[in-house]
C-alpha cells in the first residue's frame, strides 16, 4: 500500500511501517515521525501507533476543536479582562484601541504560528520546550522553560489572590463588614483548586474549561451592561485625559502595555494542542478562531463601554466602580471567581506535567498507584506553596505589568517569530514581517518591564505581609 506521500510501506508484526530508505531517497530526510512509524494523516482517532518506548501519553489527540476553543478562552480572557479599562485609561482612546486590537491580532497570528508547527519534522510535540529543542536544539529548552514557568507560577500566585479576593468581594457585598480576612479566602480558593489539581491531564480539564468559557462570557456582558448603565445615569461628565504630567504619564503608558501584554498571555499552545485530535494542525486553526472571536469580542466591548463610562477615574478592575444593583454585581464576581478556577488549572499544566514525567511514568495508565500518589504529592504541594505565597504577598497582582512584560511578551510576541523563521526559512514579506512584530514587541516588552517596576518600587511603601486588603 502507498501512504499519502509516495513512500512505500510494508507490514511488520501487524502494524503499517514506512520503511526509511524510500523516505530518504525521496526527501534526504531522516523523518523522526516515520521512524517512530507514525502516519497522522490515516490517524483519525488522534491514537498514534508507535513503538512502547516512544508512545505518547494516553490524553494525546483526543481532543475536538471546540474542546481547543475552551481551553484557549481559559487561558487567555481571565478577570484581567475586567482590568481592560483601566489599560485603556492609561493609553487614551487612539492608544488604548490600537495597542488592544494589535495585540489580538498578533497573538492569534503568533498563535497559529506555533500551532503550525506542532508535527514539526514529523514529531508530534506536545509542550512548548520540546517543541523549540526540535528547532534550535538543547539552547531550546532554555529559551522557553524559565520563562513559560515563572509565567505559570506567577500566574497561579495572582490568580490565588484575584480570586480569594473575588470570594471576599461576593462576601461584603451580600453581608457587609466581615471578620473573615483575606489569607481566609485565598486559602478557600487555594482548596477548590487542590481538589481539582487532581484531574491527570489538560484534557481531562475540559469541561472546567468549558464552564469558565461561559463565565468569562457572562461577566463580560454583565460588567457591559452595567457600564452603559452607570454611562447613561451618572452626572459627572468622564474624563478622557492621559493621567498624570511628564514622566509619570510616560510610565504609565509603560504601565498599561503591560497589563495588555498579560491580557493576551498565552504560554501553554503546544500544551493545548497535544489535546488536539489529528490533524492536530487543523484541529487547532478552528479551536483558535473559536477562541479568539470569544475573547477579542470580550476584550474590546468591556474596554470600550468601562473606558466610556468613568474615563480615567475607572478603578484597576472594572467591577470595583459599580455598585448598583447590587445582586448583578455579586454575581459578575461569582463568574470572575469561577472563571480564574479554569485559568489556574490552564497554567498549572505544565508544572504538573513536568512533576509526573519526572517522578511518574507518563506511558503507564494514568490512574496507576504511582502516578496517583506523584499527582496527588507534588500537586498538593505546589498549589499549598502558591497560596502561602498569595496570602503573604497579597500585593502581588501588582506584579502582573511585570509578568507580562517579562514572561508572556517573549512567549507570546517574540519566540514563535523566531521559531518559525528557523523552522521554516521563509523569504520576502513573511520573513521581514515576523521581524518587525518581534523587535516591535522586544521594544514594547523593554517599556513595560521599566514602568511595572517603577510601579512596584513606588507602591511598596505599602506592602505589608499576610495584608487584610
Amino acid at each position: 500500500m502507498e501512504g499519502i506521500i509516495g513512500q512505500p510501506w510494508e507490514l511488520r508484526e501487524g502494524r503499517p511501517q514506512a520503511t526509511m530508505g524510500g523516505l530518504e531517497e525521496k526527501n534526504g530526510l531522516n523523518d523522526s515521525a516515520h521512524a517512530n512509524k507514525l502516519d497522522f494523516s490515516k490517524d483519525t482517532e488522534g491514537q498514534m501507533e508507535v513503538p512502547d518506548k516512544e508512545a505518547m501519553p494516553e490524553y494525546v489527540g483526543k481532543g475536538e476543536w471546540y474542546h481547543i476553543g475552551y481551553h484557549m478562552t481559559a487561558a487567555v480572557a481571565s478577570v484581567p479582562t475586567l482590568g481592560l479599562p483601566f489599560a485603556v485609561s492609561l493609553l487614551g482612546w487612539g492608544g488604548g484601541l490600537v495597542a488592544l486590537i494589535a495585540g489580538g491580532a498578533v497573538t492569534m497570528f503568533t498563535s497559529f504560528l506555533v500551532s503550525s508547527m506542532l508535527e514539526y519534522g514529523g514529531t508530534r510535540h506536545i509542550r512548548f520546550r520540546d517543541l523549540a529543542v526540535a528547532v534550535f536544539g538543547k539552547s531550546g529548552w532554555w529559551a522557553v522553560t524559565p520563562f513559560q514557568f515563572a509565567v505559570c507560577i506567577g500566574t497561579t500566585i495572582a490568580n490565588c489572590i484575584v480570586g480569594g479576593q473575588a470570594i471576599k468581594a461576593i462576601d461584603v457585598l451580600a453581608r457587609g463588614d466581615t471578620p473573615v480576612t483575606l489569607t481566609e479566602y485565598i486559602i478557600l480558593f487555594g482548596g477548590v483548586n487542590l481538589l481539582l489539581a487532581q484531574c491527570p491531564n489538560f484534557h481531562s480539564i475540559r469541561f472546567i474549561n468549558q464552564t469558565a468559557t461561559f463565565c468569562t462570557i457572562s461577566f463580560s456582558l454583565i460588567a457591559v451592561a452595567m457600564s452603559i448603565y452607570a454611562g447613561t445615569t451618572q452626572n459627572t461628565e468622564p474624563d478622557y485625559s492621559v493621567p498624570g504630567d511628564g514622566v509619570t504619564k510616560l510610565f504609565n503608558v509603560f504601565n498599561g502595555l503591560g497589563i495588555m501584554a498579560f491580557a493576551y498571555g498565552n504560554t501553554v499552545i503546544p500544551e493545548i494542542g497535544a489535546t488536539a485530535k489529528a490533524p492536530a494542525t487543523r484541529t487547532m486553526k478552528y479551536g483558535i478562531i473559536m477562541g479568539y472571536c470569544t475573547i477579542v469580542s470580550a476584550y474590546l466591548c468591556v474596554s470600550i463601554t468601562g473606558y466610556w463610562a468613568f474615563g480615567n477615574g475607572v478603578t484597576g478592575i472594572v467591577l470595583g466602580s459599580l455598585t448598583n444593583p447590587n445582586w448583578v454585581v455579586i454575581m459578575a464576581w461569582a463568574f470572575a471567581s469561577v472563571q480564574l478556577i479554569g485559568t489556574t488549572q490552564v497554567y498549572c499544566q505544565p508544572i504538573y506535567e513536568f512533576c509526573d514525567k519526572t517522578w511518574g511514568d507518563i506511558l503507564a495508565p494514568t490512574w496507576c498507584l504511582k502516578n496517583t500518589v506523584v499527582r496527588l504529592v507534588c500537586r498538593t504541594i505546589f498549589i499549598c506553596v502558591c497560596v502561602l505565597i498569595g496570602a503573604m504577598l497579597p500585593f502581588f497582582t501588582d506584579f502582573m505589568s511585570l509578568i507580562g512584560a517579562i514572561g508572556f511578551t517573549p512567549m507570546d510576541f517574540v519566540l514563535p517569530q523566531f521559531l518559525w523563521i528557523a523552522a521554516y526559512k521563509p523569504k520576502g514579506f513573511g520573513k521581514w514581517f515576523s521581524i518587525l512584530v518581534a523587535v516591535t514587541y522586544i521594544f514594547v516588552g523593554t517599556m513595560a518591564c521599566i514602568g511595572a517596576v517603577r510601579s512596584i518600587v513606588l507602591n511598596a511603601v505599602n506592602y505589608s505581609l499576610f495584608a487584610n486588603l
